[in-house]
C-alpha cells in the first residue's frame, strides 16, 4: 500500500490495528468447488479496437457434456486477479478490505475465487450458471481509457454482455450481479442513454447497494462536500489496478474523484454524465437497498428502484452489513431464486412476491418484523409534522409565538425531543424544515452554514439506543441529512413534499439578518418505536456522528447559529408514521 493509500486509510487502517482485524480479517474462506473451471484473462472484443479482459468460471461437467449454462455477470475497475487463489491478496488471505473494514453481521463466507464485492463462483457454478468477472476499461489488463462512472464504461459493458451471450457455452441469457461499483456498473449497462438498446442477452440484473448520482448521493449531499470518502477510495482501490497514466485519465476524467469539486462545484452537465438514466431500466430488477449505508448507498439505491421502468421489479431492505448480507445463505437463495426464474426461466414462485421485502428494526441486533409490502414509499405512510417547541421539545402543533435559539456556529448544537405515547414504526422517508439565520461574533458577518442533523433513538431508561452504519460501524443513529444555508434552492421537479432534493445549481449566501428556510433531505430507515421511547433531532455544526473514511467538510461555519421556529416560522421535522390499521 503506497503512503498516499495509508494516509486516505488512515482512519480504519488505526482501527483495524487497534482491533487485531488488520491481521485476522473479518471474513471466511473456503477452497474451490473441484468441478469448477478458471478460465483467466479471457479477451472480449469491444468495437473501438481494443478488448477487455474477463475471468470466466465454469463446470467441468457441464462443459464435458456440452450442455450450455446461463451466465451471472459482474464488472468492475478492481482487477479481477485480485483473489486468494492467485496469491494477489495480503498475506494470502482475502482481500485487503476484509482486514480493513468492520463487518457489522457477522463474517461472510466465500471462495478463494472471489474478487471484492464479486458474486461467488462456488455458489453460482454447482447452482447451474457459468460467471463472468470483467476488468472495466483502463483497469487491470483490459484496454481502452479509465474513468469513473461514464457512460463509456456502460458502453462496453453492454457490448462485453453481447458477447458472451453469443458464446457456444452459455444459453443466450446473462444476468448481472454484485456490489457497490458492481452495482453502479449495472446501472450503467442497463439504463442506456436514449436511442440506445439493452443488450439482447441481457434478461436481468441483481444491483446491491450502490449509488445513483456521484454528486447528490455521496460527493456534496445536501451541498456539504464529503472530504473522506472518495480520497479513500481513490487511493486504496482505484488508482492501483489502472493501468492507464494519469495524464491520461486526467484527460478523460479531468481531475481525480476526490479534486472533482474544485473544477465542478456545482451540479453541472459533468455531474449529470455520470447518472445514468434510470428510468431507462427496463428490464427485471432485484435491487437492494440498505438502511446502514446512510453516508454511501442508501440514497441512491432507493432512487434506482422508484425511477427505474422495469415491469419486474423488486427492493430487497436491510439494515445489517453489505457483505454480510449479500453472502449470506438467505440471500444467495434469493438471488438465484429471481436468477432462476428469468435467466432459465423455471416457476420458482419469485414472480408472485410482493416488490418490496421491508426490514423493520428496533435497535442494532433486533429485528421487530420483516414483512413484504406492496410498494415503495409504503401504502398507508402518514407523513407527521413535528414541529420544533420552546421547550426542546417537538409536537404536533407549532409554537404560538416566534421563538429563537442559538448556538456556537463553529461547535454548537441543539436537540429536540418526541415522546412516543403509543409503539409506533417509521418507515421511510424523513425531512426537516428549518429556518436559520447566522450572526458575527466579530467584525465579518458570515454568509453561509453547515447543518449535520440525525434523528436519534433513547430508550425508556434515556440511553441512546444504536443501529449498524456505513462500512461495518456499529454506534449509528437512525439516520442523517446535510444541509447547508447557501445552496438551499430545491429541484422543483426532483423534490417531493417529503424528500427534498437541492438543485446544487447557484450559491446563495445570507446577508446579515436575513432568515431563511432550509429544507434538510435524511435517509431513507425503517425503525421500530415502543411507547414510552424517544426520538430526538439532533442539530449540530459538526459532523458529530462519525462514520469512519467519511468527512463532511463544515470549515465554513463560524458565528452564532441561529433557529427560528414557531408563530410564522413552522420549522418542523416530518417523520413517516405507519399507519397500524
Amino acid at each position: 500500500m503506497s503512503l498516499s493509500a495509508i494516509k486516505a486509510a488512515w482512519p480504519v487502517l488505526s482501527q483495524a490495528l487497534k482491533s487485531g482485524q488488520l491481521f485476522k480479517p473479518q471474513c471466511e474462506l473456503v477452497e474451490p468447488n473441484p468441478d469448477i473451471a478458471a478460465y483467466y484473462d479471457v479477451e472480449i472484443p469491444i468495437s473501438e479496437g481494443f478488448s477487455l479482459t474477463a475471468n470466466i468460471f465454469r463446470s467441468v461437467s457441464r462443459d464435458r457434456s456440452g450442455q450450455k449454462s446461463p451466465v451471472v455477470m459482474c464488472a468492475h475497475p478492481y482487477d479481477n486477479h485480485v483473489t486468494p487463489a492467485l496469491n494477489r491478496t495480503p498475506l494470502g488471505g482475502p482481500p485487503q478490505q476484509y482486514r480493513l473494514l468492520p463487518q457489522a453481521g457477522g463474517p461472510p463466507r466465500f471462495s478463494t475465487l472471489t474478487s471484492w464485492e464479486s458474486p461467488d463462483p462456488n455458489f453460482w457454478v454447482p447452482a447451474g450458471y457459468s460467471l463472468v468477472n470483467l476488468n472495466l476499461p483502463g483497469f487491470a489488463n483490459s484496454g481502452g481509457p479509465a474513468s469513473i462512472m461514464s457512460a463509456h464504461q456502460g458502453k462496453c459493458y453492454r457490448e462485453a454482455i453481447e458477447w458472451v451471450g453469443k458464446q457456444d457455452w452459455c444459453t443466450g441469457a446473462v444476468g448481472l450481479c454484485g456490489v457497490s461499483f458492481l452495482c453502479i456498473s449495472q446501472y450503467l449497462a442497463a439504463a442506456p442513454p436514449d436511442g440506445d438498446s439493452t443488450p439482447e442477452a441481457l434478461k436481468c440484473i441483481i444491483p446491491w447497494e450502490g449509488v445513483s448520482d456521484l454528486y447528490q448521493d455521496l460527493a456534496c449531499r445536501g451541498g456539504v462536500p464529503d472530504t473522506g470518502f472518495l480520497n479513500f477510495w481513490w487511493h486504496t482501490e482505484v488508482v492501483g489496478p489502472m493501468n492507464n497514466t494519469l495524464a491520461d485519465y486526467l484527460s478523460t476524467e479531468e481531475a481525480i474523484p476526490p479534486d472533482l469539486l474544485d473544477i465542478h462545484p456545482f451540479y453541472d452537465s459533468y455531474w449529470k454524465a455520470k447518472s445514468p438514466p434510470l428510468e431507462n431500466i427496463r428490464v427485471p430488477m432485484l435491487l437492494c437497498a440498505s438502511f446502514s449505508d446512510h453516508e454511501l448507498h442508501t440514497f441512491g439505491s432507493f432512487r434506482a428502484f422508484e425511477k427505474a421502468r422495469s415491469k419486474d421489479k423488486w427492493l430487497y431492505t436491510h439494515r445489517n452489513g453489505k457483505w454480510s448480507e449479500f453472502y449470506s445463505p438467505d440471500c444467495t437463495a434469493l438471488q438465484k431464486e429471481f436468477m432462476d426464474h428469468f435467466l432459465k426461466g423455471e416457476t420458482t414462485g419469485f414472480e408472485d412476491r410482493a416488490p418490496v421485502r421491508l426490514e423493520v428494526r428496533s435497535a442494532a441486533d433486533t429485528v421487530k418484523e420483516v414483512r413484504w409490502e406492496s410498494s415503495w414509499p409504503l401504502t398507508g405512510t402518514v407523513y407527521t409534522p413535528l414541529f420544533l417547541q420552546n421547550s426542546r421539545g417537538l409536537g404536533r402543533k407549532p409554537a404560538d409565538r416566534p421563538v429563537e435559539l442559538t448556538y456556537d456556529g463553529k461547535t454548537g448544537g441543539a436537540e429536540f425531543y418526541y415522546l412516543f405515547e403509543k409503539d409506533t414504526e417509521l418507515s421511510g422517508y424523513i425531512k426537516l424544515k428549518i429556518w436559520v439565520e447566522v450572526r458575527a461574533t466579530n467584525a465579518s458577518t458570515p454568509d453561509d452554514m453547515v447543518l449535520c442533523c440525525y434523528v436519534d433513538k433513547r430508550d425508556k431508561a434515556g440511553r441512546s439506543v444504536r443501529f449498524n452504519g456505513a462500512v461495518g460501524q456499529r454506534e449509528d443513529m437512525v439516520t442523517r441529512g446535510y444541509g447547508r444555508a447557501a445552496r438551499r434552492a430545491l429541484d422543483p421537479v426532483a423534490s417531493r413534499p417529503f424528500h427534498p432534493v437541492p438543485l446544487g445549481a447557484r450559491h446563495e449566501p445570507i446577508s446579515g439578518g436575513e432568515i431563511v428556510p432550509l429544507e434538510i433531505a435524511f435517509c431513507p430507515s425503517s425503525t421500530f418505536f415502543e411507547s414510552g421511547e424517544r426520538l430526538v433531532l439532533i442539530v449540530s455544526a459538526t459532523d458529530s456522528v462519525h462514520a469512519p473514511i467519511f468527512r463532511k467538510d463544515t470549515r465554513i461555519n463560524s458565528g452564532k447559529h441561529v433557529l427560528h421556529y414557531g408563530g410564522e416560522y413552522d420549522s418542523h421535522l416530518l417523520i413517516p408514521v405507519i399507519d397500524d390499521k
